[in-house]
Parts: C-alpha cells; structure tokens; sequence
C-alpha cells in the first residue's frame, strides 16, 4: 500500500463494517473536542457561526482496503446554537424548522471513499446525511492533520472536512429568499481509538 493512503485514510469520515477477514480499527468520536460549525446567509450576508455539539459515532478504519473504511456520526438536534436563544427558540421549537421532540438527532453514515484528484489533499466521503426523518446523500471534503505520508495511525485522529447542502432538501422551507437555502458546514473531528 502506498504512504499516501495512510494519510488518506484519517481525511475520511468513513464507515465500513463488512470487514470480513480484513483488520478494523475502530476510533471513537471524542465529543469534548469535536466541533460541528454550520453558516447561512440572512439578507444577502453571512451569519456568525452557528454549531452543534456533544456529536457521537465512530471512524471505522479498515488497514487492509483504507477506502473500505466509513464512520457513522450522530448528532443532538437540541445541541444546536447561534449564539442568539430567540433564532435558537424559532429553530427548535416552531416546528418550520427542526423537529427534535420527532427526529432528536441529525445522522451521517458514508457510504464510499474517493481518493483525491491529483494536486489536490482532500478525499471524498459520500456518505447519506438524515434530519427531520429525511435522508439525503452528500459529499464532505475531509483532509488528516498532523499525519504525514508513510505514518500508521496512532491512537488518536484528527480531521477536518466540509460540506454544503440546501435546507429545503430537508423540510426547512420556511423565510426562503430571506434567508438563504445553502447551509456551509465544517468539522474540526477528533477521534481515539477503541479496540
């Protein structure tokens, strides 16, 4: 197997469980360090940073075939903050956009990994994103820190990645044209391993 795939390999979100034969090392997603960070645009202009938090799930690593290798992440919906309890109220609780007391939880788990282009560093993960009881696909674009070429991976993992998506794919239509449809998301992920 060739260097660069190790590192290519903690770039992705990844799930894979048809493990067979092949080896699974599988890292627990450290909620504490794991920061889900989403923008829209409100008028015309970028909102502040908005984010989730307490994310659970597992990178799943499989050191025999890497791009068989997946995670499946979880996320509280109630977690969700702008920073502003009147815009976090509208989300949570008007029923035009999120639906915790239904759907409590936002849900990713890949279902394929491509490596990436030449001169580029970030792998594709296409994975099935869930919200609202809707399940949509999606692509994040996800990069290791700290891993060089040829380095196994240790007992921790750390990526970071970044995806895009309309909210009116999942339900959320409500004040469209006001505030925009296309939701920016990045990750900053930190794994550790659990065997």
């Amino acid at each position: 197997m060739r260097a660069t795939r190790w590192a290519g390999l903690l770039a992705l979100l990844l799930m894979s469980a048809q493990a067979g034969a092949d080896t699974v090392l599988r890292y627990a997603i450290d909620p504490a360090r794991t920061v889900i960070n989403f923008t829209w645009h409100y008028l015309g202009r970028e909102s502040p940073k908005a984010s989730f938090s307490d994310p659970s799930g597992a990178i799943y690593l499989n050191t025999d075939d890497p791009l068989r290798s997946g995670t499946e992440v979880s996320i509280p919906v109630r977690t969700l903050s702008t920073f502003m309890r009147v815009i976090d109220r509208e989300l949570l609780q008007s029923g035009d956009f999120f639906l915790p007391g239904k759907y409590p939880a936002i849900t990713f788990r890949s279902t394929g990994i491509t490596p990436p282009a030449d001169g580029d560093t970030a792998y594709r993960v296409a994975g099935t994103l869930t919200a609202n009881g809707i399940s949509q696909p999606v692509v994040l674009l996800a990069r290791p820190v700290g891993l060089q070429p040829g380095q196994l991976p240790g007992a921790e993992v750390m990526i970071e990645a970044s995806t895009r998506f309309r909210r009116s794919q999942f339900g959320m239509t409500r004040m469209l044209g006001v505030v925009g449809d296309d939701m920016s998301i990045s990750l900053s992920v930190v794994a550790v391993r659990r065997d």
